[in-house]
């Protein structure tokens, strides 16, 4: 138990020291490359900047926890491997299959809580980064964020919050009247806008900003079609908002089946991390006597890069329709978790040397 104890504290150790490394180097090579774009704003320069990374750098941990959770347990079983810990457990009758399980079980809750990470502060930094990325990256208090889309008709920028029924229904809008010199000069909002008899009908139509003081009205030429091609990309929606796209009214873009297979992806995608330590086992027990600690390494972010690329060939017929998207999300963790366990199952029971 204390020899468990042990090597999650290491993997969870290493993990939390890797994610934090590669998001700083990461983050530092991506500033250097947008820093002058960013500050072509014209915002306050430090505000900027730190803006930015803060928008910028979730995004970046949820791409290399991965990778990360694949060197974590790799370089806790190398540890122990020479200091002959892993012989001793062995010596001692202890299971290899349960020292993975142990790993796999703090995998899985790494999942949990990289899942979590996602839905509520990689998709809402997304959301704004992609924004403020179509603004120019101004600073402007319309700027919120949000699952929303954008459109511009003549000098009126409208903002909409959700798309459904064929582009029929709107909800959320905000209307941004601009003057000939792109001034805003009046915020409208409308709750809730729909296409009948040829118009579009508001419902809760309020002044926001602006010294106008008219009644409040939306007039504008545009029409359900245009709002159809509005759905943001698969990673800037939430799972609800991705449910909305792939159900039987579902808007977007795209065929449904494209966001039917990034729904599931979005719960497969973290489970990853728990089927990481899986395959750093495999390059350790494998290499940990015959080979250098390099090239334990080496063996292991093959297995990772193998799986990254059948993901992502997987992931991308299941876009186009050519996989049901269920099997294209799910299969690639099927396939190597199956291998990964006949294998140490394998070993566990043929008596091979450690």
């Amino acid at each position: 138990m204390i020899l468990y104890r042990y090597l999650i504290q290491s993997y969870l150790a290493w993990f939390v020291a890797l994610v934090a490394g590669l998001v700083i180097f990461l983050q530092t090579l991506d500033l250097l490359a947008e820093a002058n774009t960013v500050l072509a704003g014209g915002g306050p320069p430090l505000a900027s900047l730190l803006r930015y990374v803060s928008l910028r750098a979730p995004s970046i941990a949820e791409t290399v926890a991965p990778l990360a959770g694949l060197l974590a347990p790799l370089l806790a079983l190398n540890a122990m491997a020479r200091n002959s810990e892993i012989l001793a457990m062995r010596a001692a009758g202890r299971s290899v299959m349960s020292l993975v399980g142990g790993l796999m079980a703090a995998g899985a809750i790494l999942s949990g809580t990289f899942f979590l990470f996602s839905e509520y502060v990689v998709v809402p930094a997304n959301g704004e980064m992609e924004n403020w990325k179509q603004a120019g990256f101004q600073t402007g208090d319309h700027l919120e964020i949000g699952e929303s889309s954008w459109i511009v008709e003549g000098n009126t920028i409208v903002r909409v919050g959700h798309v459904t029924r064929e582009g029929k229904v709107l909800s959320d809008v905000r209307i941004f009247n601009q003057a000939p010199d792109t001034r805003v000069t009046d915020i409208l909002g409308v709750r809730l806008a729909i296409w009948e008899t040829d118009h579009w009908t508001t419902f809760d139509v309020r002044r926001i900003a602006g010294a106008d003081t008219s009644t409040p009205a939306w007039n504008t030429t545009l029409k359900p079609e245009q709002f159809v091609q509005l759905a943001n990309h698969p990673n800037e929606l939430s799972m609800n908002a991705l449910k909305e796209y792939v159900g039987s009214v579902s808007v977007g873009s795209r065929p449904p089946y494209f966001y039917d297979t990034w729904l599931q992806h979005k719960f497969a995608g973290p489970v990853v991390l728990a089927l990481m330590p899986l395959l750093a086992a495999l390059a350790a027990f494998t290499h940990h006597r015959q080979g250098s600690p390099v090239l334990t390494i080496v063996l292991g972010i093959t297995f990772g890069f193998m799986f990254v690329v059948i993901n992502n060939i997987l992931l991308a017929m299941g876009q186009f329709g050519s996989l049901p998207p269920l099997l294209a999300a799910w299969l690639p963790l099927a396939l190597f978790a199956t291998t990964g366990v006949w294998v140490l199952f394998n070993f566990e029971h043929t008596g091979a040397r450690t």
